[in-house]
């Protein structure tokens, strides 16, 4: 799993940007400054002059006098925090609450700044009202731009968006109202591009494309437009969604540029939210499913206490998580289920995965199990792999095995091999489960060969291919594993479909059927590209008995906003519904025995 960590302060940041701005004062000008002329015919410098024709102003820090039309106003406390001012010219972001008007001519007299990238005027010490003009015509802004420094040329300004763009991002939607366009899908890289030159070309060309719609609003809001008339559960905006053409300001944010509307957004639900897949209609098909339950944690010890070290804060938190994630796996209806980030607190009564199972079978009346894989915790992370199943349709054969050795000890999380029968066949089948280190909390020594190399695989890369070789090799030398040829490798690997690990496992002769069944499939949303952390790869022996392979498409494109942990900002966001019961995907494959 990414770490988002940073993403968490972006809005407020912005605010600090675009607004929480400084009510004009009376007082002198600092030491140096001159007095500049704010009569608007006398103003002493254009816009233009302002902006300059490169990514910063050249006037950073002076005192200056322009005028022009005010174009949009957000002044209001939940809002901004100022306006924007525009002449035949160029456009400016103006740091006041002094009120103003849409179409109001003014002069302003106030100090240059570059807050975040975004050229603006603040310390403002006077704004004169001259009368009202005629707002200039909105610039077309199609996209993609042939190169960033158009989009520079047009900061400040009303532009119109003629195209219909698609919803790439929503992970800031219900911290802070705004959302990623682009005009298609965006992949992240090695999903679909080879690792090096071809991927870093790609990630390239996104940064023309891309687009960053706001709603104008301060940090926190009690309530997101978007979608109209409100988010909510059941009125969600998902990633693959589009927008209707619109027009806003052209405003820049630490080198993101975002458009702040002065129309209404329209969408259109192009990507609905899908059922669960349904099942092969067979009775001689074993389903099996991967699912990363993002921190399940029952609270710690025999009384269950919170918050934990990385699951729900509160009791009411977690039993909101557990209703969302009980409602997927549920939906899922698989035989076989590999979990990750499961609480590491062992196998007792008052344990994570004895609780979810419990759960399981009270709600479904099936006979759900899982396997133990250890007297007590399972490796020595505080997240572990579990392995659930329907007693009346699979039998576990012989002991759970596992891999201790290379990243597994410390980076890695130990995968969980299980073999199984159906009950209706004599023939075994093996389980892996596994959670491979993400790509975060680089190395701090750039010389470490798990440094990010720049290759767009991130950090840990070679920590996850040793893992997968590790893992390829003890399914194929491990006595009972040798002689068991339908194998199947499942979990979050943290490696997209083009990057080493997958590659290695290819060249070891397991197969990602998801290529012939669902092409441009995805399990996960970061920085508003989609590509696919989560696996299921089967060995020759099972490779022409796949009858279905797809990821059930619940969490990624769903705002995070809608998950257990913002009740407490917006109850309406919360519903115990399999939505947003995680960050990730589950991932489905049904196979014939």
């Amino acid at each position: 799993m990414h770490n988002n960590t940073l993403s968490k302060t972006i809005k407020l940041l912005v605010a600090t940007a675009l607004g929480l701005s400084l009510a004009a004062c009376a007082s002198s000008p600092n030491a140096g400054w001159q007095t500049a002329a704010s009569d608007c015919a006398t103003a002493e410098h254009t816009i233009a002059a302002v902006q300059g024709e490169q990514m910063q102003s050249p006037m950073v820090g002076q005192l200056v006098s322009v005028s022009g039309v005010v174009t949009a106003s957000w002044q209001a406390e939940d809002e901004l925090g100022g306006f924007f001012l525009q002449d035949d010219s160029a456009g400016i972001y103006v740091n006041s609450v002094t009120p103003v008007a849409i179409g109001d001519r003014i002069a302003v007299e106030g100090v240059v700044a570059e807050k975040q990238q975004l050229t603006q005027l603040t310390d403002v010490l006077k704004i004169t009202t001259c009368g009202t003009g005629e707002l200039p015509a909105a610039k077309e802004l199609r996209l993609p731009v042939a190169k960033l420094a158009d989009f520079e040329a047009l900061e400040g300004q009303l532009v119109h968006l003629p195209q219909e763009l698609v919803v790439n991002g929503t992970y800031l939607l219900g911290r802070h109202g705004s959302f990623d366009v682009a005009p298609e899908r965006l992949y992240t890289p090695t999903q679909i591009a080879t690792p090096g030159t071809a991927a870093q070309q790609l990630a390239a060309s996104y940064q023309l494309k891309r687009l960053v719609i706001d709603d104008n609003k301060a940090p926190q809001p009690a309530q997101v437009d978007y979608p109209a008339p409100a988010l909510s559960a059941e009125n969600t905006l998902r990633t693959g969604d589009t927008v209707q053409p619109m027009r806003g300001i052209l405003s820049e944010y630490n080198g993101r540029y975002r458009l702040q509307p002065t129309s209404a957004v329209t969408f259109q639900k192009s990507n609905p939210r899908p059922e669960a897949p349904a099942r092969v209609d067979d009775d001689r098909v074993i389903r099996i499913a991967t699912f990363n339950v993002l921190n399940y944690f029952n609270g710690n010890g025999p009384s269950q206490q919170f918050p934990t070290d990385r699951g729900a804060k509160t009791r009411a938190d977690f039993l909101r998580q557990e209703a969302k994630i009980i409602a997927a796996l549920i939906a899922i209806d698989a035989d076989i289920i590999g979990l990750m980030e499961l609480e590491n607190d062992g196998y007792q009564n008052h344990s994570a995965v004895v609780r979810l199972v419990n759960r399981m079978r009270t709600t479904t009346n099936h006979d759900w199990r899982f396997i133990q894989a250890a007297d007590d915790t399972f490796g020595g992370a505080s997240i572990t792999n579990g392995l659930i199943y329907r007693g009346d349709r699979v039998t576990a054969v012989g002991e759970p095995l596992t891999v201790t050795t290379g990243p597994f000890s410390n980076r890695s999380r130990y995968p969980l091999i299980q073999r199984f029968q159906p009950s209706y066949s004599a023939e075994s089948f093996a389980v892996a489960v596994n959670h491979f280190k993400s790509k975060g909390s680089c190395p701090r020594d750039d010389a470490d060969p798990n440094a990010n190399q720049g290759d767009g695989q991130a950090c840990w890369n070679a920590a996850r291919t040793e893992s997968a070789r590790l893992l390829v090799e003890f399914m194929s030398t491990e006595s009972t594993l040798a002689q068991t040829p339908a194998q199947v490798l499942l979990g979050d690997f943290n490696a997209y479909a083009q990057e080493d690990p997958l590659q290695l496992f290819a060249q070891a002769g397991y197969h990602n059927r998801i290529e012939h069944f669902e092409p441009q499939g995805y399990s996960y949303v970061y920085d508003a590209q989609a590509g696919s952390l989560d696996h299921i790869l089967v060995s020759d022996a099972l490779h022409g008995r796949v009858l279905q392979q797809q990821h059930w498409l619940v969490n990624a494109d769903e705002p995070t906003a809608l998950g257990y942990d913002n009740f407490a900002q917006q109850p309406n966001w919360y519903a115990p519904s399999p939505y947003r019961s995680s960050d990730h995907d589950p991932v489905i494959i049904d196979l014939q025995f």
